[in-house]
């Protein structure tokens, strides 16, 4: 039995081997990957790392993905555990731009794996009820996700019903996408048009860029129709 770890990406630090968030993330997520792999006497598992090039710093080359590897291979590579970890294998998956799209292309990995497989899907705490809702549509294998409650910035606290509201708007539009690919298209250019957003407002004022473009966002998917 194969085991397989999908890790999201929440965006690209400045530095990510500096970055405290990340650093707790792929912390919390590093010892429940080396404890699962104890327990089962599992030395070879399947580590995916998901996220696009959601990068806001010139140039605007890096990914979630790339970048989650190099912090993680830094705790995975230190002496007292590479013992364990040599034989695991890490999969990139660098095309996506939401948590929707983390579950479609990372599934699209998991399909190549031609064994019976355990699926473990971590996810940021505010997030679960959409994660779980793509994954019971998308993966056809049992799968248990993970939350972890690890952001301790500004945007966890400051506006709890936004939160809500934010991840609510961001399920129903991927749920018609889910429903009818015909939607995909726009679905898609949402998408690249928050990048760009983000990117023009820069680093210094992205969390008023998050609470800005959303807040333009929902209006405008309301007024189209998205949430009828």
């Amino acid at each position: 039995m194969k085991n397989i770890f999908i890790i999201p990406g929440y965006g690209v630090p400045k530095d990510i081997l500096t970055d405290e968030p990340y650093s707790r993330y792929l912390g919390l997520v590093f010892n429940y990957i080396y404890q699962i792999c104890l327990n089962k006497n599992e030395n070879k598992p399947v580590i995916i790392f998901c996220g696009g090039n959601t990068d806001i710093f010139k140039p605007y080359k890096r990914t979630e993905s790339a970048e989650m590897k190099k912090l993680f291979l830094s705790l995975a590579q230190r002496d007292f555990v590479k013992k364990y970890t040599k034989f695991w294998q890490y999969k990139i998956e660098n095309k996506s731009l939401s948590t929707l799209e983390n579950i479609l292309f990372a599934n699209k990995i998991i399909k190549n794996i031609k064994i019976d497989k355990n699926i473990f899907i971590f996810v940021e705490q505010t997030r679960i009820l959409k994660i779980k809702t793509f994954a019971k549509k998308i993966i056809k294998n049992k799968f248990q996700i993970i939350p972890l409650d690890f952001d301790l910035s500004i945007n966890r606290y400051r506006d709890p019903k936004f939160i809500q509201q934010k991840e609510l708007a961001d399920l129903k539009i991927s749920l018609r996408v889910l429903a009818d690919k015909k939607n995909y298209k726009y679905y898609r250019k949402i998408l690249k048009d928050k990048i760009t957003y983000f990117r023009q407002m820069g680093p210094t004022q992205h969390r008023e860029a998050i609470n800005n473009w959303w807040q333009e966002k929902l209006k405008e998917m309301e007024k189209k129709g998205y949430f009828s």
